[in-house]
């Protein structure tokens, strides 16, 4: 009996190969994973990079900084209709700039001529204050700004009438320097609070609208 004990080793029970990668060697499993891990950090690092430029002040210009829109006359040259009451457009700062009294007469039905507002102008954000759409250019059917998201609708002086909006249009402060328009993008205001009317009385069912 003790000499059943005494086998050599090369008579030893075996069982079988011991499988897995060698000592330092990465699965491929493991592999994949760790793949999968650097792609969403790149694309996490990607959208964080992107969102801090969207929001970063420039102040050289544009959002967040002071906005030279040029003289009464450099902008009816960029956009003749804003003498007679058409707000403009102005995308870089995200702004409309409201003539008072031309679009004053615009919703009277009238096509008053004024050239040079001088300080009579309002600088509306195109931020909607509800949820933060783009408001598009004034609807040629009931002269009023209307958000195509939801359906906010604000008069040629951004004044609230319909919709969930909590205000009217928030808008920037501006000066006038040496007969430039600089508006203040750094500083917005609150627009309006519910119930303001200034001269357009109207309510949402005495006209046709662009937006439901």
């Amino acid at each position: 009996m003790a000499g059943d004990l005494l086998h050599p080793m090369s008579q030893l029970p075996t069982y079988g190969e011991v499988h897995g990668p060698p000592i330092g060697e990465m699965t491929r499993r493991t592999f994949m994973r760790r793949l999968i891990g650097w792609g969403v950090g790149l694309l996490s690092l990607e959208f964080l990079a992107g969102t801090f430029a969207f929001t970063w002040p420039n102040v050289r210009g544009g959002l967040g900084g002071k906005v030279v829109l040029g003289s009464a006359t450099d902008i009816v040259g960029a956009s003749p209709d804003w003498a007679t009451g058409q707000p403009y457009s102005y995308q870089k700062a995200r702004i409309f700039l409201v003539n008072v009294p031309a679009g004053e007469a615009l919703v009277d039905g009238k096509t008053d001529n004024v050239p040079d507002p001088k300080k009579n102008v309002l600088a509306l954000y195109r931020k909607c204050p509800h949820l933060g759409c783009q408001i598009p250019q004034l609807c040629d059917k009931s002269h009023w700004f209307e958000c195509l998201c939801h359906g906010s609708k604000y008069t040629i002086l951004g004044e609230k009438r319909a919709g969930p909006a909590p205000r009217g249009m928030d808008r920037f402060p501006f000066t006038i320097e040496n007969g430039i328009y600089v508006v203040d993008t750094g500083k917005l205001e609150d627009g309006p609070p519910i119930g303001t009317e200034t001269f357009d009385k109207r309510t949402i069912d005495q006209m046709p609208h662009c937006a439901a």
